[in-house]
């Protein structure tokens, strides 16, 4: 990430003053839709005005500080430094950072993304670095460690190598300073053996590789060690064969079917450990979630030692599959045995679960309703003494939820009254989700508003997160209702979904509200992965493609892609130079294609591609201004090549904004380069020709000369040095080509051929003439073309409304 995120987001006290760096143009004038003042408004630049009631205005409302998490700024610093090859902050900053970031992390139990690991990873290697002149110390065993378990927490939904390169280099420092002959060991670690110790730091290691898609390695790695870490007399023996099991679950995450079975009969054989609970999970719950129904059935049978019952995930997965797949008589089988075994659990956690299984699946499976399950309450009442509870009812709410009925959800919902239960969050979590599904918003607002006075949970955010897309839907997005229940997770710290964030600068945006944007953009994007932050870019950038969207919210939303997402592709800014060219707004396209000439970052710069693409796109909507500022970067740019395209997009470009000298002098250099002239070279030359007081004569020169060399001539060619001849008002020359056109190029006149020599000709009777002779001589193809509109210049001439695409 460019040093660019580090001066727009974290200096977030100069945020709302930004400006965007000017071309070497004049200012822009642009729309102005909305009344906040300019310099809240980083995407407009718009004419300021002074009134005598000024006073009287409210003050510029202020944007809110980013979340920036204790640490992390110096880490983001150090990278934007390292880019362009400054001098780094001070160690002593660097190290304080570190320790800051992942004690913050591992404190509040929030998750590390990939892009912080990158952040921290540098940060890391560069601290390696033994510095005898600088302040600040090295990284302790301690610091390490800590860094180490956080990445633990969850593991990165995008890149798995960026965690696991860290966490390796993590453990191979750890070791390497535990091993040092200098090293003291800390008070916790007197007692304990270097085996002991290789133990605690081999386990998260372990589970590190079985999370992020290295289970075969993590087994190999276990394999190896494990006759060592057997010995370590000092470790609980539980502890260590407690690192079979996520590597177990590994293999099963990445669907190695024989692996996790012949790691299952070496877990028996090497280690010991039984059928117990957690393998029956994991070997059960693989074949449910692929719908093998035979396998599953044999896993679930198999005998867990002790002897326990299966676990309710593992009891809802097999349940689940079975109903998925047309086995509701195994199914019911399985329900009646649960039921049945109730009174042999002596486990009240075992039994609170069993319990709530039988409630949810008598809603799921047996298709039952609240009269049924208020009768089952009586009856486990008057055998068990166990009243009611919010988890029964919840999971019988998550059943119908999953069945897609919210009427049966609601009349579930309103047993808690009838019950004299209290609800609690979860039961409001739910209730937002199933009311969503039944459209109503209303509803689910109101069941949000009894949720905030819980103690708010992650389990809570998703359900919150989609009341807010849906809100934003629409129309006429509930804006007030969005900013609250968006408040209300900023100030739980949660970290809006990207989906949930493009949702709402989307609503926004259309509202012209861009400080709401902005906060959003500034509160939630640091805290997200590449990916989530190129979903939230692309957004953007579509936005700007539609061109329904008025310019003004456009270049709004192009200025926002500039200040946040300064790592936008090269392709993505060429797409919106060309949605300016589109809109005729030629002044705002170069300002775009100046920000890449501008860009630090070698690989945002304009190739030689995008130099052609930019001057193509003024031969479509020319702007000599504009023209002059690009052709000076091209004059400036010591990476591009004239070659015979650009030299083309050159004429093409000053063609179209009538400096037709010019354009034939960059004809002129194509004559002598090595490369020499194309064919697009040859059509544009003739359209050159076309404008110049004096083509024609040039015109025939080149004409004849081709016709010397005996070249097939296309048709684009052709037409291009008929244009020329009825520019100039040589008609029966042009009449005459026409006629031979079918025996020059092997194809006859098309509508748009007839339609480039009218346009040329300069007067009404030379139109008249053209049109009656090409009634006569090609009548079917005329026809056709009279079916295109025509209407008067602003010489009073008439012209077919066709276009002339220009291509380098």
């Amino acid at each position: 990430m460019r040093s660019q995120l580090t001066r727009h987001v974290l200096r977030r006290l100069l945020v709302h003053q930004a400006a965007l760096p000017r071309c070497p143009l004049q200012s822009l004038p642009r729309p102005s839709t909305t009344r906040y003042p300019v310099g809240s408004r980083p995407a407009r630049i718009s004419q300021q005005r002074r009134t005598f009631l000024n006073f009287l205005q409210k003050p510029p409302r202020t944007l809110k500080a980013p979340d920036v998490e204790p640490g992390y700024e110096i880490l983001l610093q150090y990278g934007s430094h390292d880019k362009e090859n400054l001098r780094p902050p001070p160690r002593e900053e660097l190290l304080k950072g570190f320790r800051e970031f992942f004690k913050y992390k591992r404190f509040n139990g929030r998750p590390v993304n990939s892009f912080q690991i990158q952040a921290a990873h540098k940060v890391f290697q560069y601290l390696l670095i033994p510095s005898t002149s600088e302040k600040g110390g090295d990284l302790s065993v301690a610091d390490l460690r800590t860094a180490r378990d956080t990445l633990l927490l969850l593991p990165p939904k995008d890149d798995p190598s960026v965690a696991l390169n860290f966490s390796k280099a993590l453990y191979h420092e750890i070791r390497n300073q535990i091993t040092a002959p200098t090293r003291k060991a800390s008070a916790a670690e007197k007692n304990l053996s270097f085996e002991a110790i290789r133990v605690f730091d081999l386990i998260p290691l372990v589970r590190t590789l079985s999370q992020n898609g290295r289970a075969i390695e993590a087994r190999n790695l276990l394999s190896e060690t494990w006759p060592q870490l057997s010995q370590a007399s000092d470790i609980d023996m539980g502890r260590i064969k407690g690192l079979w099991t996520p590597v177990l679950r590994g293999l099963a995450r990445e669907g190695r079917e024989e692996d996790m079975l012949a790691f299952i009969e070496t877990m028996r054989a090497e280690a010991g450990i039984s059928y117990t609970q957690s393998v029956h999970e994991v070997v059960t719950r693989f074949y449910a979630q692929r719908d093998d129904v035979a396998k599953m059935k044999a896993a679930f049978a198999q005998p867990i030692e002790p002897n326990d019952p299966p676990r309710q995930i593992t009891y809802s997965d097999a349940l689940k599959c079975a109903i998925r797949n047309d086995e509701s008589e195994w199914a019911i089988s399985v329900y009646q045995d649960m039921a049945n075994s109730i009174e042999s659990l002596s486990n009240p956690n075992h039994v609170e679960q069993a319990i709530t299984l039988l409630y949810q699946f008598a809603v799921l499976l047996m298709g039952k309703g609240p009269e049924y399950l208020d009768q089952m309450f009586k009856v486990q009442y008057e055998k068990y003494k166990l009243k009611p509870s919010m988890k029964t009812i919840n999971a019988g709410i998550e059943a119908a939820i999953e069945k897609g009925d919210a009427y049966l959800a609601e009349r579930l919902a309103a047993l808690v009254p009838k019950l004299g239960l209290e609800p609690d969050r979860q039961f409001y979590s739910q209730q937002i989700d199933y009311r969503i599904a039944a459209d109503d918003l209303d509803g689910a607002f109101t069941a949000y508003r009894s949720l905030q006075n819980f103690k708010s949970s992650g389990d809570d955010w998703p359900a919150l997160n989609r009341l807010i897309r849906v809100l934003c839907m629409g129309s006429s997005p509930k804006h007030e209702s969005i900013l609250e229940i968006t408040s209300f997770l900023e100030e739980q710290h949660a970290n809006l979904e990207p989906d949930t964030v493009v949702s709402i600068c989307m609503a926004f945006l259309k509202n012209d509200e861009q400080y709401e944007v902005i906060d959003t953009l500034s509160l939630h994007t640091i805290h997200l992965n590449l990916e989530d932050r190129q979903k939230i870019c692309q957004a953007f950038v579509d936005y700007c493609l539609v061109k329904s969207n008025s310019t003004a919210r456009v270049w709004d939303a192009y200025a926002l892609i500039r200040q946040f997402f300064p790592d936008v592709k090269l392709e993505s800014r060429v797409l919106i130079m060309d949605a300016f060219y589109d809109r005729k707004r030629a002044d705002m396209a170069c300002h775009v294609f100046g920000h890449m000439r501008q860009h630090s970052n070698k690989n945002f710069r304009p190739t030689a591609e995008t130099y052609i693409r930019c001057l193509e796109g003024l031969g479509r909507c020319p702007d000599a201004e504009s023209l002059k500022m690009v052709h000076n970067m091209l004059k400036m740019d010591t990476r591009i090549h004239l070659t015979t395209r650009v030299y083309n997009a050159l004429m093409i470009a000053y063609t179209a904004c009538e400096d037709v000298d010019r354009a034939l002098d960059f004809w002129k250099e194509i004559s002598r380069s090595q490369e020499g002239p194309s064919y697009q070279s040859l059509e544009i030359v003739f359209r050159a020709y076309e404008f110049s007081p004096f083509g024609v004569e040039a015109a025939q020169s080149l004409w004849d000369k081709v016709g010397k060399m005996e070249i097939e001539i296309p048709a684009n060619v052709y037409t291009a040095y008929a244009g020329v001849l009825g520019a100039h008002s040589q008609l029966e020359q042009a009449k005459e080509l026409l006629e031979n056109m079918e025996t020059e190029v092997h194809q006859r006149p098309q509508p748009t051929t007839l339609a480039v020599v009218y346009n040329a000709l300069g007067n009404d009777d030379l139109k008249g003439d053209f049109e009656a002779w090409a009634k006569e001589q090609f009548p079917h193809i005329w026809s056709s073309l009279e079916k295109t509109r025509r209407k008067r210049d602003a010489e009073g001439l008439m012209r077919f409304q066709i276009i002339r695409p220009w291509k380098a």
